[in-house]
């Protein structure tokens, strides 16, 4: 019997354990926490569930919410954001909408800038495209201070490797619903979410707990764990790629998040249709989210969760060009027969839907 060594339960993780152990491998699951699901698992403060920040599937393949909707109950949903703009002390919708700027103080000012904005090309900086193609007012009301908060940075000056369109400016026309028509939203609405599909790993695999990974051996596909080494036929990792290559180019950047669930004596605190609230300022928090529009419960009180940007964990990948091109350095050195999945792993922003269709694709190829 083949043997495969797994490293981190999270949804990436555990979609492997089951793949695998459904073809007759012998799975070895070593994770973090005392826990499986990691930041996709529902935890609970009183009867309110929640997970760390909103753990929804977006994906464009109709096969992985099927495959979701075998282990829990999902329902496909609209997402619906506004940002909330200090100066104007006004929420508008997120991405910006051409129609709100109608709505805005400064409106004669900002369809000036929008008339007269600079040509954009494909060597700008995340600032530099971002005013040119909407000009300084909306740049700051929008996307300075947000941007920098999100990641941490003085200037996003430093920020070049992201996602714009020489087609113009990222002003949204038309409805107001983010990607409609093109990506399936969905998330369980069982009030124990995905949890049901991580436990059920317990009876079809060697799950251990509470486990640090000391050192990796991806050569030989080995890792060591209290000064023993364990080797697999295969060995699959969602640990950070810099880590499972023991940082030979180097350590790649990371920001995370702190995360504060706070339960209200309101039934109701964020108003339909509108999904999130992102704050653009000098507010320490870059979002908040209320789980009762995720996992669709009856409660007089209600909970959200508050998201403040932090180094203290690892979350999000910098889009930044120099380190995407040492990323592509440690994954273009991965020894076969081991895998660097999920969204440190592949140091891409990877969410639910494509980290299942990722892990789907590899077993599938075994």
């Amino acid at each position: 019997m083949k043997t495969a060594i797994i490293v981190g339960g999270g949804m990436g993780g555990v979609t492997a354990a089951y793949l695998l152990s459904k073809k007759g491998w012998k799975v070895r699951v070593f994770e973090a926490n005392n826990f499986l699901g990691g930041g996709c698992r529902t935890l609970n403060c009183g009867i309110h569930p929640y997970t760390i920040g909103p753990r929804p599937i977006y994906t464009e393949h109709e096969e992985v919410f099927a495959y979701l909707s075998e282990f829990a109950k999902m329902e496909k949903f609209d997402l619906l954001l506004q940002t909330f703009v200090a100066e104007d002390d006004q929420f508008y919708s997120y991405p910006i909408h051409e129609d709100d700027i109608s709505l805005m103080p400064d409106k004669v000012a900002i369809d000036n800038e929008l008339n007269n904005r600079s040509k954009i090309h494909e060597n700008m900086n995340f600032e530099e495209y971002y005013t040119a193609s909407l000009g300084n007012i909306l740049y700051e009301k929008f996307i300075n201070n947000y941007s920098k908060k999100m990641w941490g940075v003085k200037s996003n000056t430093e920020l070049t490797d992201f996602n714009w369109s020489l087609k113009g400016a990222p002003l949204k026309k038309g409805s107001r619903i983010v990607r409609e028509g093109e990506i399936i939203h969905a998330h369980p609405i069982n009030r124990d979410g995905y949890n049901n599909y991580f436990d059920m790993i317990y009876d079809m695999a060697e799950v251990n707990l509470n486990i640090l990974i000391e050192d990796f051996d991806a050569v030989n596909k080995k890792i060591k764990v209290k000064d023993e080494w364990i080797q697999g036929d295969i060995l699959i990792s969602t640990a950070s790629v810099d880590s499972l290559m023991n940082y030979r180019f180097g350590e790649l950047r990371y920001i995370g998040r702190k995360f504060i669930p706070l339960v209200l004596p309101v039934s109701q605190v964020i108003p339909d249709p509108i999904t999130y609230l992102y704050y653009a300022g000098n507010e320490p928090h870059t979002r908040i989210v209320e789980y009762k529009k995720l996992y669709r419960y009856d409660s007089p009180f209600t909970l959200i969760g508050i998201e403040i940007p932090s180094f203290g964990n690892k979350m999000y990948p910098y889009p930044i060009k120099s380190e995407r091109e040492k990323a592509k350095q440690y994954l273009d050195n991965i020894p076969e027969n081991v895998f660097s999945v999920g969204r440190l792993g592949r140091y891409k922003y990877d969410n639910i839907g494509e980290v299942i269709f990722q892990v789907k694709d590899i077993v599938e190829n075994l």
